[in-house]
């Protein structure tokens, strides 16, 4: 192709001829994708100088040293006779070497796709009330078991038994001892469990509660009694006075079996007693054991979460990377998923309440968590980075043929884009309540049916979306003195903005979810491992049309709109195949989109495919290098 080149030296431009560049048969261009997402480009990283070229360079830096500035475009002629940019970039003088006659210098690619590629993996800190929005996440709280477990607090003998004696309380009843072994219960719940002593006080309640209430009771134990009195009787009671359970004393010194599960529904402002009833206060009561367990839903006071929008952390990452600096934009595509759409970020010191909260997060954990969870991939174009659903990358309408005219032609399969597994959702956490096993969004194993390769897709966000674990932080909510494991993790939940009070809801309408313990309260649903497939379903299709449930790291139980964890997975198709194809081309007319469909025919077969890489030499005419993704090989 016909060029010309421009060198720009401290502002100033000069037309140079080719005759000017050394190695102007070296300089290469090309566009290419690093996988199934946007295409970026390169170019020649090193530039050799002669004549008045080498005259303007040598100049440059003998008289501005480290502060020299130069660069250099190449143009391309168009068919109207115009030139077109094809590329430009800045000169390295940290790199210059000259020898009399040549000054050789590397380019600075500081394209955005380069700038990136030197900063993704670094972690940044930024404070939350830097980015946060103006309204509010109203986390209405997720609903769990509490749980309390008793044992009996009388004297302990030599036998092993437990005395407790009745000279303790009133003439004919009294609580029996009991003390709390273990609890789980949320602050703010408005249930209230305690410690019972020995006392005349019938209103000494186990368990409190300030409103209507399902309680769950199991009793294990046994009883036998003495002294100088008739009868020795248990009895369990509301502090209202209903009994719920009895248990007569029978002759002394016979065991009485107190085994006993139940359910009771306290009404608000009652609790559960548990008497001893006898005739006189000199009854002695013997317990082999006696152990009381109660489970009831526990749901803390809701409280306001400062939430931070996507889209605002990519502008902040894209900022950072660029030195500080403006000039690089971001964009996330909206219309395509509502769970992105309607999803915002919580970092989990905002979560607990602690003051000054930080946000830490890197470039390659957002593109991660936006392709795991979403399917969305960057794009860049110009200084913008656009996240686009990948399915949109490639499109079927754009298609250049090549028709036959090509050379150098070889198929071959791309062995590391054959998966014999697939790993997707989040990393397996610990929580110390029981009620942690309960959550889902962990890492679910999926087998392809594939045993060509031991290849593992891992479709792994690393931002979290575990409902349990925001709540357990919700739980730890003003203790700013204790650091917790979880401190530097970033959540993310779905939620709506309430135009009555500018706050954000959580969304659970249209997620309807079986197999846990609270259906109605549980929330994040709409980002379980399902919907991660099915944001992934096209490349997923490049290599099975089946995965099959294997093992996962939390409940597998849960059935979320009618689909089960266990249940298969269909696609129906890719978006490309496992196979590429390469060719060369004389056609330099080379599709300025990323979504256009290459077609070519070899051998009554066509092939029709997306750019994978193409290159050229720019002024050499050795013809245009294609590799594609294949998407498909039909008959001619």
């Amino acid at each position: 192709m016909l060029c010309k080149y421009v060198l720009i030296v401290d502002s100033i431009s000069y037309d140079i001829p080719k005759s000017c560049i050394q190695n102007w048969d070296e300089i290469k261009f090309s566009r290419k994708r690093s996988g199934l997402e946007g295409i970026t480009r390169t170019f020649t990283s090193k530039f050799q100088f002669v004549g008045e070229a080498y005259d303007l360079i040598l100049e440059e830096y003998l008289s501005k040293y480290l502060a020299s500035n130069a660069s250099i475009s190449v143009y391309t002629i168009t068919n109207s006779h115009t030139y077109d940019e094809f590329f430009s970039c800045r000169l390295d003088f940290g790199s210059l070497t000259y020898d009399g006659n040549t000054v050789s210098i590397n380019s600075i690619d500081d394209s955005v796709a380069n700038i990136i590629k030197a900063n993704k993996g670094t972690q940044y800190e930024y404070s939350v009330d830097e980015l946060k929005d103006e309204a509010r996440l109203y986390y209405d709280r997720l609903s769990y078991v509490g749980s309390a477990t008793y044992y009996c607090g009388g004297r302990t003998l030599e036998s092993g038994s437990i005395l407790v004696d009745a000279v303790s309380g009133s003439d004919h009843y009294m609580t029996i001892p009991m003390y709390i072994g273990s609890s789980e219960i949320v602050s703010g719940s408005g249930i209230e469990v305690k410690d019972v002593g020995a006392s005349g006080n019938l209103e000494s309640c186990l368990i409190y509660t300030e409103k209507a209430t399902s309680v769950k009771i199991s009793i294990k134990g046994a009883y036998s009694w003495d002294g100088a009195s008739l009868a020795a009787d248990m009895q369990l009671k509301t502090k209202s006075g209903t009994l719920l359970k009895e248990w007569k004393g029978g002759w002394g010194g016979e065991s009485i079996s107190v085994n006993w599960d139940g359910e009771v529904t306290l009404s608000a402002d009652d609790g559960i007693v548990l008497l001893a009833a006898y005739n006189t206060k000199f009854a002695l009561y013997y317990f082999s054991s006696l152990k009381i367990t109660m489970e009831f839903p526990s749901i803390g006071l809701p409280i306001d979460i400062d939430a931070i929008k996507p889209v605002t952390i990519l502008k902040r990452l894209l900022k950072s990377m660029n030195g500080g600096n403006d000039g690089i934009d971001g964009e996330i595509s909206s219309g395509i998923d509502e769970r992105l759409d309607n999803c915002v970020i919580l970092t989990a010191e905002s979560i607990r309440g602690i003051p000054k909260a930080k946000l830490y997060t890197s470039y390659t954990k957002f593109v991660n968590w936006m392709e795991a969870e979403f399917g969305f991939v960057p794009v860049i174009n110009g200084r913008v980075v656009s996240f686009r659903h990948r399915n949109n990358l490639f499109g079927e309408n754009n298609v250049k043929d090549l028709g036959s005219n090509i050379a150098d032609f070889e198929y071959k399969m791309e062995e590391s884009r054959i998966y014999s597994r697939v790993r997707v959702g989040y990393d397996k956490q610990e929580y110390e309540s029981m009620n942690g096993r309960d959550e889902f969004r962990f890492t679910t194993e999926y087998t392809t049916g594939v045993d060509i390769t031991d290849n593992v897709l891992e479709l792994i966000s690393p931002y979290r979306a575990d409902a349990y674990g925001i709540e357990f932080l919700a739980q730890n909510r003003g203790k700013d003195t204790t650091d917790d494991e979880s401190d530097n993790d970033v959540f993310f939940v779905g939620a709506t903005l309430s135009s009555n009070d500018k706050k954000y809801k959580l969304m659970r309408a249209g997620w309807n979810v079986d197999g846990v313990l609270s259906p109605d309260t549980m929330f994040n649903t709409m980002y379980w491992q399902g919907a991660m497939l099915q944001a992934n379903a096209g490349y997923i299709g490049m290599f099975t049309n089946k995965l099959s449930y294997s093992s996962s790291d939390g409940n597998s139980d849960v059935v979320v709109n009618g689909i089960g964890m266990k249940d298969d997975f269909n696609v129906e198709s890719g978006i490309i195949t496992c196979g590429d194809v390469s060719f060369t081309t004389y056609d330099e007319d080379i599709p300025p989109t990323d979504d256009e469909t290459i077609k070519i025919l070899k051998d009554d077969l066509v092939y029709e495919g997306y750019i994978k890489e193409v290159s050229s030499t720019v002024e050499r005419n050795e013809g245009v290098k294609y590799d594609l993704f294949v998407r498909s090989i039909t008959k001619a």
